[in-house]
């Protein structure tokens, strides 16, 4: 009962200022107070036309519920409606996506292989580099070698020539000894004229097969220079020996074939050993 006052006397407030309201209206209108009408709510009236004969006022009636009607009706300052987003096209999308991939790909390819080439030329060319130097050094050794090994042949191949030439020439004296003996006579005057003459009797000392040759050739300067002709077996034909009592001189095959040697810086001697 007591939570129904306060409710009351709201809507009494409420009326009251409905009813204030709309005295206020009617002031302004100039129409009779409220007391006119017996001091209750005015009834109600609908609101006058203003003169001129309704200007101002339309009949309303029911629009059209056509969706085309109401289309047609639309106010033409309302913007027409975005057209729909074309349809994804996903082939082309792929397409795209390929491309691209393609593309990097290729990029890739050209920046790596460019970096590559680079760093394999470099690395390349180290281990060229590297490798001919191993190649020099092994020829330089291989060419050291070979110069000591040449020297060695060289040094082998001379001795031999030199054998070989000691030889022929052994047996290119013997022949011409044997097929012409007066090879002998220049051997018999260098006796003759060295220096210092011999004293005390000198005498030549040949093989006695050369005796007959010498004496038929020399006698003349062997008599005018006080020498004589001795034969000797144990000298070879071919040489001979000049003795006195001032000393003797050698001039025998062996003899010269041994100084010929000695100036080749070899000792061969004239009769070689037989196996």
């Amino acid at each position: 009962m007591s939570d129904a006052l306060p409710e009351r006397g709201l809507n009494t407030q409420n009326a009251q200022s409905t009813q204030n309201a709309l005295s206020a209206r009617r002031t302004q209108r100039g129409d009779p107070p409220d007391s006119a009408h017996g001091g209750g709510f005015a009834p109600f009236e609908p609101p006058r036309r203003a003169r001129g004969g309704g200007a101002g006022w339309q009949r309303w009636q029911m629009g059209s519920l056509d969706p085309r009607d109401m289309a047609s009706e639309a106010p033409a300052d309302i913007l027409p409606a975005e057209p729909a987003p074309p349809p994804i096209d996903f082939a082309a999308l792929d397409a795209m996506r390929e491309g691209a991939r393609k593309e990097g790909y290729a990029q890739g390819y050209t920046q790596g292989q460019t970096q590559g080439y680079g760093d394999g030329h470099r690395e390349g060319y180290s281990r060229g580099l590297e490798a001919a130097r191993n190649e020099a050094a092994q020829l330089q050794a291989l060419a050291t070698n070979f110069r000591g090994a040449l020297a060695g042949v060289d040094d082998h191949v001379a001795r031999a020539l030199v054998t070989l030439a000691l030889d022929v020439a052994r047996q290119l004296v013997r022949t011409t000894v044997a097929e012409d003996p007066s090879v002998l006579l220049p051997a018999v005057r260098e006796l003759l004229t060295s220096e210092p003459a011999l004293q005390g009797s000198p005498s030549v000392l040949l093989h006695p097969d050369d005796v007959a040759l010498v004496e038929a050739h020399l006698h003349g300067e062997l008599e005018a220079a006080g020498w004589s002709v001795r034969p000797d077996p144990t000298v070879a034909r071919g040489g001979c020996i000049a003795s006195a009592a001032s000393g003797e001189r050698d001039a025998t095959l062996g003899t010269r074939w041994t100084r010929v040697v000695k100036a080749l810086g070899r000792d061969d001697t004239w009769e070689p050993p037989h196996d």
